[in-house]
């Protein structure tokens, strides 16, 4: 939908990545049930959030609110204690960077994706190359990263297409992350190396991770079990599990499974 940027409000400068949900409700459209429904959380800097739940929970939703796609209906959201109403949107999003199930690559070459929208030198781009172990792919290539790749990275494997999207994050250097289901195209093995790439993107950033793979969640700060828009269970792991609630029930259904 078509919002208000904000431009003539405050501009972003900083940003230390604190959050505060406060009674939150949110519906797609006029009269419809709520997608969230009196959501409140408090993310503190750095924090990793687990967001975890069936098809329908919200957690999309809040993705959204984070980065300023749509705007509660009702209740606020505080960004470091001011209301991000009244925040410049444009300024605050060269903060965030978000890596998604689906990963988006243009026609150009690998350097062109990486530094997409970012001003970068070469040494940017080889620490990011290096940081997603992207070093082997680059270097098996004759023309390295002046490789040129067709729309959607169609000559790259998923996990290679994925570890492009983790250099081009990293490239960004937000303070504020979004992991939306960002391996479940994957098979188990890519997977497993991705996890590690993106545990590292996380280190000493606020992340918001929605996640149906359970394993991919198990070192997050907060697991948050949502249900009908509002908050059902939030902990630790271990401590869910000791709870044996519905993100227990979820986690034995995962490991049955796989």
């Amino acid at each position: 939908p078509d919002i208000e940027q904000n431009e003539d409000k405050q501009i972003v400068e900083s940003v230390r990545g604190e959050f505060e949900f406060c009674n939150v409700t949110f519906c797609y459209d006029p009269g419809a049930e709520p997608a969230l429904r009196n959501f409140s959380l408090h993310v503190r800097p750095g924090e990793t959030i687990a967001l975890v739940g069936a098809s329908g929970a919200g957690k999309s939703t809040v993705a959204q609110l984070v980065i300023g796609f749509i705007r509660p209906t009702s209740g606020k959201i505080l960004l470091d204690g001011k209301d991000m109403n009244e925040l410049d949107l444009r300024t605050y999003r060269r903060f965030i960077s978000v890596v998604t199930q689906e990963t988006i690559l243009f026609d150009g070459t690998i350097r062109d994706n990486i530094a997409y929208g970012v001003d970068a030198n070469d040494e940017d781009i080889f620490r990011a190359v290096k940081f997603a172990s992207l070093e082997p792919l680059i270097n098996s290539l004759p023309e390295g990263l002046n490789t040129p790749i067709r729309e959607n990275g169609s000559r790259l494997s998923g996990g290679q297409r994925q570890r492009i999207a983790i250099a081009r994050a990293l490239l960004r250097d937000p303070r504020v992350l979004i992991l939306d289901e960002a391996t479940s195209a994957l098979d188990v093995d890519s997977e497993s190396e991705i996890k590690e790439a993106l545990e590292k993107l996380m280190k000493g950033r606020t992340s918001f991770v929605i996640a149906h793979r359970l394993s991919t969640i198990q070192n997050a700060d907060r697991i948050i079990v949502m249900g009908e828009g509002h908050v059902l269970e939030t902990g630790t792991h271990a401590e869910l599990i000791a709870y044996n609630g519905r993100y227990a029930e979820m986690y034995r259904k995962f490991t049955m499974l796989n």
